[in-house]
Parts: C-alpha cells; sequence; structure tokens
C-alpha cells in the first residue's frame, strides 16, 4: 500500500537534516558521480534511522546484493558469462562499505562490463543472422528463467545467442504462416524472409537497452540495495516519481494520448476520450510524434529514438500551458499541431457502481473499487472516499437492499481513504493499530459519526486485494459487519510506507529523486497483522488464480519480507451481526455452492488443463518436433477456450435468470458491465449473501 503519514518522528528528522546540512553542505551543479553519492548516503541515513527492522550491513548483505544486480541487469543469463562474475567477485563482499560511504563504484564498474557484453552480443547476434539454420537438426532450447546458467565460455555463450535466434524465426514461422499452407515450404522456401523479421526484433531489443539513461541503471541498482529491508521501500527518480503519482492519483496534465515506441517513434495507440487530443481532431491513432516544443515560444526538440517516459514528461505540463506537436501521419505528411494541455483521468481506477435487480425486482448495489486513490500533491485532488460516499448516497436514493464491494486486484492506496470509507459502514469504531508489538499503539478511527449505510455487506476479494484493501476487509470482518467473500487469503501486506523527498535538507536546485520508505506495521482491532497471513475469507470461491504461477508475487513470496506477528486487541469490540447469524449465512452459501456440481467440473478440468502448462520446458528446435509439440499447445488452448465459453454459457443461463443488471451509467462503464455476466459466479453467490442477510431479525 502506497499510503503517505504526515508525521513521523520529528527527533530522527531533525537528526537527519543535522547530518546532511554539515556533511553534504555543497552547491549544485552536481556532475552524475556526486549526485549517485549523495542519493546513495541520503538514503543509507534515511533507512539507518527511520526504518523500523534494523538491518545489518555486512558482508552477507553485499553478496546479497551483488547476485541480485547481476540478475537484475541479465535475468536471463543472456548477457553475463561466467568470467564477468569471476572478475568482479573481489567487490563481492565490498558493496556494504560502498553503501554505508556513498560510493558508487561497483555500479560503475559491472555497467561498464554490462555494456560491453551488450556490444559484443549485438554483433554476434548479427552474424550469426547471416548464416542458415539447420531446420532439420535435433537440438534443444531451454525455455525458463529457473534452468537458465552463465555460459561457462564465449563459445558456450555465442551457442546460447544461436540457439536463442533459432527459436525465435521457429516462433516468427509458427505464427506468420497459414495452417493450411505447407509447413516444410514455409520453413524452407521462405525462411529469409522470417529471419529478416527476426532481426528487425533483434535491432529494436538492443536500441531499447542502449537508450536508457545512467539514472535508470542507477533507479534499478539503488532499490536492489533498499529490496534488503524489505520488498516495499523503494528509490524513485524524479520522472519515476511523476508516474507513481499518476498511477496513485488516475489525474495527470497532459494532452490524453496513450503512446507506444514503435522502433525509436513514440506513436499515439490511443486517444483519450475527451481529452485535448481527442478534441482537437488532427492526430489519429498510428500517427508519430517527432518533435515536441514544450511551449510554443521554445525550440523544438527531436524525440525520434528518444526513451519513451522521456518524451512523454516533454509532453506533459501544467493545465491551460500550450505545447507544440510535430506530427508525422499515416501517409509520411508532416504536420504541426498546437494543443492546449488539460487535466486527464485514469478513469479505470475510478470507484463505479450498477444495480443488480433480483427476480423480484429488489435492487442491490455493486460498487468496484480498483484502487484507494488519492493526489499526493493536492489533498483536495480527487479520492477513493470522496467518490464511494457519493456512490453509496446515489444507491441509497434508489431503495437498495444491500452493498457488494469489489475489492479484488485492488493493490491499496491511502490510509486516509481506507480508514474514512471503513467508517461509512462502521462508524466513529477504532479501525485499525500501528507501531510496534510491544509500544504503544497509535489507533486510527474515523471521523464519520454516522454511519452512511447499516444495511447487509458484502466484500468480494482475491488473492491481489492488498494493503489497504486488507485493511477493509479486516475491520469488516473483525466487526461481524459483513460478510467476506472470495479467496483462502488476501495479499498479505501489513506495512505502511511514506514518501521521502531526498532534497528535503539539501539544497540543490535539480531534484535528487524520493524514497518511499517502510515506517511501521498496521494491526487489526482484534490484534493480529495482516503481514504475510492477509485475511481469510468467510466464504472461499473456486479461485480462478489459486494454481496460477503469478501466485509467486504474493507478500509471502517476496525477498525479504517483514515478519508476521501480533499484539493486543482493541478491547470492547462491539459485534453488529451476532456469530449465529453469520455462520448460518456461510452454511447457506457452502450448501448453494455444493449444488453447482456442473460448474464444479468445467472449473476443475479447466484448472486440470492449465496445469499442464508448464512454467519451463524444454522446445525442440527441429522443425517437425517444434511444429507437432506446438499444435499440441494449440489444441489444448482450444480446449481451455472451449471449456471458458462453456463457464459463459452456464453463466449468460443462470445470472441472467435471477439477476439483471440495471445502471443509469455513462459509456465509460459499458465495458465493465458486459465482463459482469462472464463473472457472473462471484457476483450472483455475493448477491445471493446480501439476500440472505435480509432473513435476519432486527
Amino acid at each position: 500500500m502506497n499510503l503517505k503519514i504526515k508525521k513521523l518522528n520529528d527527533i530522527k528528522y531533525v537528526i537527519i537534516g543535522f547530518f546532511f546540512i554539515f556533511s553534504l553542505s555543497f552547491c549544485s551543479p552536481l556532475g552524475e558521480q556526486e549526485k549517485h553519492s549523495i542519493i546513495l548516503k541520503s538514503i543509507y541515513k534515511t533507512l539507518y534511522f527511520l526504518h523500523p527492522i534494523p538491518i545489518s550491513i555486512d558482508n552477507d548483505f553485499s553478496k546479497k546484493v551483488y547476485d541480485k544486480f547481476f540478475e537484475k541487469l541479465d535475468n536471463q543469463k543472456r548477457f553475463f558469462i561466467q568470467k564477468d562474475l569471476e572478475d568482479l567477485s573481489l567487490y563481492r563482499e565490498k558493496i556494504d562499505d560502498f553503501w554505508i560511504h556513498g560510493d558508487p563504484t561497483f555500479f560503475n564498474i559491472i555497467m561498464k562490463r554490462f555494456f560491453q557484453r551488450v556490444k559484443e552480443a549485438e554483433f554476434i547476434c548479427f552474424q550469426i543472422l547471416k548464416k542458415s539454420f539447420d531446420f532439420n537438426q535435433k537440438e534443444i532450447y531451454i525455455l525458463g528463467e529457473q534452468k537458465f546458467s552463465y555460459s561457462k565460455n564465449k563459445k558456450e555463450w555465442i551457442e546460447k545467442w544461436r540457439k536463442y535466434l533459432k527459436y525465435m524465426t521457429l516462433l516468427e514461422i509458427i505464427t506468420s504462416t497459414k495452417e493450411k499452407e505447407i509447413w516444410k515450404n514455409a520453413f524452407f522456401n521462405e525462411k529469409k524472409k522470417y529471419k529478416k523479421k527476426v532481426k528487425e526484433y533483434i535491432q529494436e531489443f538492443f536500441r531499447k537497452i542502449k537508450i536508457k539513461k545512467e539514472s535508470n541503471w542507477f533507479s534499478i541498482y539503488v532499490n536492489v540495495l533498499t529490496s534488503q529491508y524489505d520488498p516495499h521501500t523503494n528509490y524513485f527518480s524524479p520522472k519515476e516519481k511523476e508516474f507513481f503519482d499518476l498511477n496513485i492519483s488516475g489525474q495527470t496534465e497532459g494532452i490524453g494520448v496513450k503512446l507506444q515506441d514503435d522502433k525509436g517513434f513514440p506513436t499515439v495507440v490511443k486517444l483519450i476520450s475527451g481529452g485535448p487530443a481527442w478534441k482537437n481532431k488532427k492526430i489519429e491513432i498510428g500517427d508519430r510524434i517527432i518533435r515536441v516544443a514544450k511551449n510554443i515560444n521554445s525550440e523544438s526538440k527531436n524525440i525520434v529514438g528518444m526513451l519513451l517516459e522521456n518524451s512523454i514528461c516533454l509532453i506533459r505540463g501544467k493545465k491551460g500551458s500550450k505545447v507544440k506537436l510535430t506530427i508525422q501521419k499515416k501517409n509520411g505528411s508532416i504536420e504541426e499541431v498546437i494543443l492546449t494541455r488539460d487535466i486527464i483521468e485514469k478513469k479505470e481506477i475510478f470507484a463505479k457502481s450498477v444495480i443488480i435487480l433480483d427476480k423480484n425486482d429488489d435492487k442491490y448495489g455493486l460498487i468496484c473499487l480498483p484502487e484507494f486513490y488519492f493526489n499526493p500533491e493536492n489533498k483536495n485532488g480527487r479520492n477513493a472516499a470522496q467518490d464511494m460516499k457519493k456512490i453509496i448516497q446515489e444507491l441509497k436514493k434508489e431503495n437498495i437492499k444491500g452493498i457488494l464491494i469489489d475489492i479484488r486486484n485492488n493493490g491499496g492506496g491511502s490510509l486516509d481513504a481506507v480508514i474514512e470509507i471503513a467508517g461509512f459502514f462502521l462508524g466513529k469504531v477504532p479501525i485499525l493499530q500501528i507501531g510496534k508489538p510491544n509500544k504503544k499503539k497509535k489507533i486510527l478511527k474515523s471521523h464519520e459519526n454516522k454511519v452512511l449505510w447499516t444495511g447487509p455487506l458484502v466484500i468480494l476479494v482475491n488473492e491481489f486485494s492488498a494493503s489497504a484493501s486488507e485493511i477493509l476487509a479486516a475491520a469488516i470482518k473483525d466487526y461481524k459487519r459483513g460478510i467476506i467473500v472470495g479467496s483462502d487469503q488476501t495479499y498479505g501486506k501489513g506495512t505502511i510506507q511514506t514518501i521521502y523527498p531526498l532534497n528535503r535538507f539539501l539544497h540543490f536546485n535539480e531534484k535528487l529523486g524520493y524514497l518511499k520508505l517502510t515506517i511501521n506495521k498496521f494491526y487489526r482491532v482484534n490484534g493480529s497483522s495482516t503481514q504475510l497471513k492477509g485475511v481469510n475469507s468467510d466464504i472461499v470461491l473456486p479461485s480462478k488464480n489459486k494454481k496460477n504461477k503469478f501466485l509467486k508475487f504474493m507478500e509471502k513470496n517476496q525477498s525479504n519480507p517483514m515478519k508476521w506477528d501480533y499484539t493486543d486487541p482493541i478491547p470492547s469490540i462491539r459485534y453488529y451481526y451476532k456469530n449465529l447469524y453469520i455462520e448460518n449465512i456461510k452454511y447457506k452459501s457452502i450448501k448453494r455452492l455444493k449444488k453447482n456440481k456442473d460448474f464444479i467440473t468445467i472449473y476443475k478440468t479447466m484448472q486440470s488443463l492449465e496445469d499442464q502448462f508448464p512454467n519451463e520446458k524444454q522446445i525442440s528446435l527441429n522443425w517437425k518436433e517444434f511444429f507437432y509439440e506446438n499444435l499440441k499447445i494449440k489444441k489444448k488452448n482450444e480446449s481451455l477456450k472451449k471449456l471458458r465459453n462453456n463457464l459463459n454459457t452456464f453463466g449468460t443461463k443462470t445470472f441472467p435468470l435471477y439477476y439483471r443488471i440495471f445502471s443509469k451509467e455513462s459509456e465509460k462503464q459499458k465495458e465493465w458491465k458486459k465482463n459482469l455476466y462472464s463473472d457472473f459466479y462471484d457476483v450472483s453467490e455475493c448477491i445471493n449473501i446480501l439476500r440472505d442477510f435480509n432473513e435476519i431479525p432486527q
């Protein structure tokens, strides 16, 4: 959860400020190495004084960083060879000293070797592609990160690249050739055409590596260091902070286009409805932006070949300001377009709702909350709590019988917002505790004196409901205010972060970046931490993610997560529903779920089929074996598609029979509402549970 806490320990800040003012009191402009040194020192001292779980900065720390940074730069082990690890091994136990003293030596040396290998690999690839591949030869290419290993020598390294390029060529053929064509002819008569496409892909692959600026690579290095403390303490460069603010607020100031890097050209792939570019009518999907003047009086800058994020930063600017773009149209003509920037909203993260009617025309409100969004730079900006309050008030006017809040895949956001939202259903009661297990806790309460919604409530979660989502689910569960439905457990993130500007005590003209710093843990009102264990659902539905490979990204599977612990519960918690009523509702739901045998059978068959796709495998580079193996995979995919269609057919036959979706909302929510029918199983059972709530004696 990306949370902003207003007050940290003032004494610690004074100590940090005192240290920086007297040890780093020189003026800008700074050279790149000086800047790196200051960033390293600033972050080290900040973590030393403020991180709640101190770690030992020793040789063991150094070895972990050494191995992790190699992995970050080259996770598929295509660039470095064994000799590189041996040559640089003398630094393996020195990184801790470099970290303490703000010395970027290791970063500089490893990056120099990395770019040497990139240059050599690029040359090797083009040499390999000049020669023909023998597609009759029987050889194996290993696919899967766990199977990758560093090449022992250059000969083995070249052979690894050769097999990779051969594999890419086979993939290009199999995805480009129609099934009715004779495969042998495709492999042997047209392979030059496919190799040309692979060459273009490789050129683009290396171009994107080479245009990355040193500051981008340095951010990766710093985050390897900070990740040793916990998974959520991160360094943001100034540009990365801009993108972070956009993601958490859902708002930015710009022209309303989505760009994609197409061989160095920033290319328009989407126009945001209502944005300046959309209103202007002169920019179309497929147009390329080749020059940008930050304002109409400044010099136009060529952005072809520039890192896409840098191009985007040039195009963005304050609301009301003008930007001049030079556009290359799809027909090749060149045009200049002047646009006035405006507020652009990322509408997909905002709360939205529909009304669901049952066969008796009773109404139930479904609220989807993708994030607990807020504006870090503007306290009065749009936020999740205000939007939720408005939605609940509108639903109440429709005389709804219950509310379902869908926070599946909601990764968190504002602490203030979730406390306020919990108060809409609980009133002014303790929502969570913040602090250390054996010390006095800060108890956070909602400011809502009056409960906004007193009726039936269900919270729908999954394995990726994290942080703020877990605070809401835990509070509703602990007060027995409603029922939690979904996966076995939520994500399991029980820590709180704040954003700390590295320029806070340093007076330089240029920004040094920001540290998102873990400062505390939070605890439920029952005393338990959500860290690692998350929140358990009252009613568990078959999870689409249960055996999914992406579950390795849950908190308990991250590197260096904080441990689970507990503290004293808050005394005298008032329960909203008697335990007997809650248990009765759970019993009815479980009984209903067992009756849906058709659905469960299809679902289990689908899961079994998905499990047959290994994450790591050996791929034959012989054209016949490659073709027939892919034919098997294609048939499995078709079977899966058929099962999914059966699942949806089962849904569209049962879901609309009992429930209908009704809404006065605009076009922007049409796609979401359409998808609700394919999501019938979870939603319909939640509405069934809300109906059961209404049978409880008042």
